[in-house]
């Protein structure tokens, strides 16, 4: 197997990965987000190692949003949880939310763009 083979290998498995805690993150936020807000996962960045997983989400009020990543910090250990009952992985990574602060500069700039036609 080449080099070239096995980096292309690694990074498949990186985004079926990511693409798979996407889902379950977000089956995850419906069960347990707030009332009043709505809450998406936009995506997921995984560490090298598969040991850590960041779940980037956007937050419907914006004003809303600190109090929603502080209520899902402490989530985290629930969302492991649900992951483990959904995912069978021999070691589960560590969790952790984050706005998803491109995503908000691309609602910007599609909001820019719509305002000039």
């Amino acid at each position: 197997m080449r080099k070239s083979d096995n980096i292309n290998t690694m990074e498949f498995r990186k985004e079926r990965m990511a693409s798979l805690i996407k889902d379950i993150a977000s089956s995850f936020l419906k069960l347990k987000g707030g009332s009043g807000v709505l809450i998406s996962a936009t995506r997921v960045g995984i560490s090298r190692d598969f040991k850590n997983v960041t779940v980037f989400v956007s937050v419907f009020p914006e004003d809303k949003e600190s109090d929603v990543i502080n209520a899902l910090k402490n989530k985290n250990w629930e969302l492991k949880n649900y992951t483990k009952k959904q995912l069978k992985m021999k070691f589960l990574p560590q969790f952790k939310f984050e706005i998803d602060k491109e995503e908000k500069a691309r609602q910007r700039m599609e909001k820019i763009l719509n305002e000039e036609e």
